[in-house]
């Protein structure tokens, strides 16, 4: 992740509430415009570039980081894509004989479990591709393909934390807590949070399964013939750099915005404000709240709160990413599951852990 040399107390007000302005056309015009929702990767990367010239952040070193970030990402895509492309009628003949050995619903339930606990090993594009490569051959309603992919990019991306392997908020964390008084090592995200995530992942698992209980024995997969063109693919593989090169835009440009309005907040009001990570890559805001003597209770209060929030709209994480470009699923559509789901884990969560904590 790139983040830009801010220093917090020289932010004028005028620049802040430029980036509010910026923060304000984020959240809107993706979820009314048709155009705007159509070409979703060019708007973020204009409102990106607003940004970041708003904060003065522009320099060859940071523009060259910009370009160079979401090379792996678009190359796991490219290749992963070309491996199904090439052995789908293996691949898809093996998860046909796991389907028919279960209904539906539990089928759906499991796959999405399974993504959801082993994302934080096998990397989160590599769990998103894996989703949408099933649900593009498994014939579903569309209202239930879109259900079933929001919840499991909830559970991707909760399930990613467990390690610093997954995604930069993982490793952010375990760097920045390696000494005294956490002395994190590699397992110290999952000894933390697992009893915290594995739950939330477990229920999502549940809804995914919900959602397709409908499709009963009349469900069928589809065993490609045709093979995907490697324009198309190449094509796919573009939106998604754009897609990552904008987040990276939007984070560094919106930094000196989050270290002016949430830093040194307490853990419960972090955890609310960390709704942002819905515009803001949860690294960017781990790196700008943490700091190696933060409390085990402001820790957890903080890091459930990137995580859970993360999938409410499409351009908040980058499964979703993924997944929704994969699948074609555009803004308001992904909204209008993620949404409601984002709202009912942020009060489910905030009321146990105000419980428990």
């Amino acid at each position: 992740m790139i983040y830009m040399e801010t220093i917090v107390a020289s932010t004028p007000w005028w620049i802040n509430a430029l980036l509010g302005i910026v923060v304000a056309n984020l959240l809107v015009w993706p979820l009314t415009s048709r155009w705007v929702e159509s070409h979703l990767e060019i708007f973020l990367l204009m409102i990106g570039a607003a940004a970041v010239t708003i904060s003065g952040g522009w320099s060859v070193d940071f523009i060259y980081e910009t370009l160079q970030y979401p090379v792996n990402v678009a190359f796991i895509v490219l290749v992963v894509s070309v491996i199904f492309n090439n052995y789908s009628r293996y691949i898809f003949r093996v998860l046909f004989a796991f389907f028919r050995k279960l209904e539906p619903q539990y089928s759906f339930a499991l796959l999405v479990f399974l993504l959801g606990i082993t994302s934080s090993l096998v990397s989160v594009t590599v769990a998103a591709l894996v989703l949408a490569e099933v649900l593009k051959v498994v014939n579903l309603e569309r209202s239930s393909t879109v259900r079933i992919t929001v919840f499991a990019c909830y559970a991707i991306g909760l399930g990613a934390v467990l390690t610093p392997l997954a995604e930069p908020l993982g490793l952010i964390i375990n760097n920045a807590l390696t000494g005294a008084p956490h002395f994190a090592d590699f397992f110290f995200l999952m000894r933390h949070f697992f009893v915290w995530i594995a739950p939330a992942i477990l229920l999502l698992s549940a809804a995914a399964g919900y959602s397709a209980r409908h499709a009963g024995t009349t469900m069928q997969m589809h065993i490609r013939e045709d093979k995907e063109t490697y324009g198309s693919m190449l094509r796919r593989t573009w939106h998604i750099y754009m897609f990552v090169a904008a987040l990276n835009l939007i984070s560094a440009g919106l930094r000196p915005l989050a270290q002016s309005t949430i830093t040194h907040l307490g853990g419960k009001v972090l955890f609310l404000a960390n709704a942002v990570s819905v515009i803001i890559d949860n690294a960017t805001l781990a790196a700008i709240e943490i700091v190696p003597t933060i409390s085990m209770n402001d820790l957890i209060y903080m890091v459930i709160g990137l995580a859970a929030f993360g999938s409410m709209l499409v351009q908040g994480n980058l499964p979703n990413i993924v997944a929704a470009e994969k699948l074609g699923i555009k803004s308001r559509e992904w909204a209008s599951i993620a949404v409601p789901t984002g709202f009912v884990l942020m009060g489910g969560y905030f009321i146990v852990l105000w419980i428990v904590l």
